[in-house]
């Protein structure tokens, strides 16, 4: 079986990243304060060198004579203050307190080649730094040239250095750490942004919403209140799916409700029209009526089912033209033989509207109120200031206060005083879909009787001067 590789994670790599780069830098910086250090250290002690040097070579060299012997050469180094060797440049004749073979090569070649006044060299010498400078000068007056060498010690400034060092070694774990203690803090809070990213997309989905957090950072803000409107929406669209999934369970349900009654009325009037030994014309005749009256219902209740699809489908279309309100309530009172329903209207008889869909809401309101409630029923119709207001009031017992919030609701009837054997429950529930198809709305009133009311914006403010009395009182 294979073992998991572990592997870090985006936040755990920034704060090592920043960890690391945190150290290195820290580490470089105090590296480089005490190299600089030692560099000025060494340069200072060097400088101070070739000056003692070059003053102990001009005082014991001009002494010699022109061309010098070896004797001549060893007592003028003893003169120095540190051991020394002076070499003459021409003849090759040295002589002093240090031996010839004790001075690099190079050092010596560099000063007898003439490449330059003078050389240097730093090394360990019986455990200790020592500094070996050289210069020439001449000797006596226009005499050879002098190569003077001396071996100067440096172990004050080694100590110095090796105080500097254990010092920056100290100072440089100090910085190490506080680099580390920085970077970690500065990775954490990188970090977090990160987190609340997780914590906001684990959450999504869910039933509660991911809450809300400040990063401190705006970017990442943005980012979160982006996947948080993101949520709310699809919290939005799981919500309305359930909410179609339910009505449309129910849907099913209440149609199937419906139309068993005006199926089984058929059924038992067919079996009727069948019996030809015992059923008489009168029987022959009573079912035949029946069987029409049922019928009709199940076109009209397919007809409303229809209706009402298109509108759930978003197909319900609107076509606005000028509609002559009292030749329409003309038409509707005399197909419908409406007799006893009194019409009043006030404002402009000419409105601005879909004529199908303010037919579909004038002819459900008045068969809602003949068939629930009681005389008189009355239409009332305002068409003033751009907006037109329907209003149909009956004699009848009234709604009952906990049934008002539910009698737009599809397939609901309020009770069984005002529910009758042809209603399906759909009337009101289009009544309210096509008024709010046509920006407006539809309620519930009750003062002495039912009053149902529906207003829609025609857009067609009332113009200056026209008459604003109407018909009122007209009767169809």
């Amino acid at each position: 079986m294979r073992t998991k590789r572990w592997r870090p994670t985006l936040s755990t790599r920034i704060t090592l990243t920043l960890v690391a780069v945190a150290v290195g830098v820290a580490a470089i910086t105090a590296g480089t304060l005490v190299w600089n250090a030692r560099l000025i250290i060494l340069e200072s002690r060097q400088a101070a060198i070739f000056d003692v040097l070059r003053v102990e070579a001009k005082m014991s060299v001009d002494a010699l004579p022109e061309t010098p012997s070896e004797a001549d050469l060893t007592a003028a180094s003893e003169e120095f203050s540190v051991p020394a060797v002076l070499i003459n440049l021409r003849t090759g004749e040295n002589g002093g307190t240090l031996l010839i073979d004790d001075i690099p090569e190079y050092l010596v070649q560099t000063l007898v080649d003439g490449g330059g006044v003078s050389a240097y060299e730093r090394e360990t010498r019986y455990g200790f730094l020592t500094f070996t400078a050289g210069t020439v000068v001449d000797a006596g007056d226009g005499g050879d040239q002098i190569a003077a060498f001396g071996v100067f010690d440096m172990q004050t400034q080694q100590e110095e250095i090796d105080r500097l060092v254990n010092l920056g070694v100290s100072v440089g774990l100090i910085f190490v750490a506080a680099a580390a203690v920085i970077g970690l803090v500065v990775g954490r809070q990188l970090g977090r942004p990160l987190e609340s990213l997780v914590e906001v997309a684990d959450g999504l989905g869910t039933p509660d919403q991911s809450p809300v957090v400040d990063t401190g950072y705006p970017d990442v803000n943005a980012v979160l209140d982006a996947m948080r409107n993101s949520e709310a929406r699809l919290h939005t669209t799981i919500g309305q799916l359930e909410h179609s999934e339910a009505t449309a369970r129910q849907l099913v349900a209440d149609v199937a409700h419906e139309l068993r009654t005006p199926l089984a009325t058929l059924v038992a009037v067919s079996e009727i029209l069948a019996d030809t030994e015992s059923a008489t014309p009168e029987n022959r005749s009573e079912a035949g009526q029946i069987a029409a009256r049922s019928a009709t219902h199940l076109t009209t209740l397919t007809n409303d089912i229809l209706e009402l699809s298109r509108f759930d489908s978003n197909k319900a279309d609107v076509v606005r033209e000028p509609v002559e309100i009292t030749e329409l309530w003309r038409d509707l009172a005399e197909n419908r033989q409406w007799e006893d329903v009194a019409f009043d209207l006030y404002g402009d008889p000419i409105v601005n509207t879909d004529e199908v869909r303010l037919r579909l809401i004038v002819s459900n309101l008045v068969t809602n109120a003949l068939r629930h409630g009681a005389p008189p029923v009355e239409v009332t119709v305002w068409n003033q200031d751009g907006t037109l207001t329907l209003t149909v009031a009956d004699g009848g017992p009234g709604v009952a206060d906990e049934h008002e919030a539910q009698v737009f609701k599809r397939f609901y009837q309020a009770s069984s005083s005002r529910s009758g054997s042809e209603s399906s429950g759909l009337g009101l529930a289009i009544v309210r879909e096509n008024a709010r198809l046509l920006g407006g709305d539809a309620w519930l009133t009750q003062t002495a009787g039912t009053v149902f009311a529906v207003w829609i914006p025609t857009g067609m403010p009332q113009a200056a001067g026209s008459n604003g009395g109407g018909s009122g009182g007209e009767t169809a």
